[in-house]
């Protein structure tokens, strides 16, 4: 008779056990849940723009939000209209991205149709062509035009002020301003060409002249 007592006492006390891990389970599995992603919001951007994104992060919900992390995100870098963009949690089950869209930085005949360039390094889609940005001539290396717009940027030539950018066999440039000046600058381009250039453009002896021709070494030819 006492044997019997025991085993029924065993088999009471695994069965505690059992409910009471059951119940740790469960539990882990509630607080699991609760940091599970179940919104993401897009800002930055036009709305199409932003519910493009957001529908391609749609996958991401229901992933726990501690494993997410910037690479999680790097499939957005195939959109053109982004130039960067931010990531913040909110946490318990919330994130915000924020698009910083990219900017139209030049005009260029590509593929015998006319497209923008971005300040992200790719062609990006314009319902409209924009008339504040230089039209490129000449070339249709798409990578050697961001590299020289890119010496331009980090020129003292204001960029927003050119308007026609003309490329050449020889690797150099012809420069056109708004206010119809042209810049002829050598071979080889430099930033230090692109500095000098813009000095003479406020040089009371240089200013007045329609063309000023750089692409002699150590001589400055100007034009009427």
């Amino acid at each position: 008779m006492l044997q019997k007592i025991d085993k029924k006492k065993y088999i009471l006390f695994y069965f505690i056990i059992f409910l009471i891990l059951s119940s740790i389970h469960n539990s882990n599995l509630k607080f699991n849940n609760f940091f599970n992603v179940k919104k993401i919001e897009v800002f930055g951007s036009d709305k199409k723009n932003n519910l493009l994104v957001e529908k391609k992060l749609v996958s991401l919900i229901g992933y726990n939000i501690f494993t997410l992390k910037r690479e999680s995100f790097k499939f957005m870098n195939s959109f053109n209209f982004i130039k960067d963009y931010s990531v913040k949690k909110i946490y318990p089950d919330r994130i915000k991205v924020f698009l910083e869209s990219a900017e139209a930085i030049s005009i260029i005949n590509y593929l015998n149709q006319l497209v923008v360039l971005g300040n992200n390094g790719k062609i990006i889609e314009f319902e409209n062509l924009p008339t504040n940005v230089p039209k490129i001539n000449g070339t249709k290396n798409i990578k050697k035009v961001f590299r020289t717009l890119k010496m331009i940027d980090e020129s003292d030539l204001e960029i927003q002020n050119i308007t026609i950018i003309e490329f050449f066999p020889s690797e150099r440039i012809d420069v056109e301003l708004r206010n119809k000046k042209k810049i002829k600058f050598p071979t080889n381009l430099s930033i230090d060409n692109l500095n000098f250039g813009s000095k003479l453009l406020n040089d009371d002896e240089f200013n007045k002249s329609k063309i000023i021709d750089l692409r002699i070494p150590n001589k400055i030819i100007t034009y009427d």
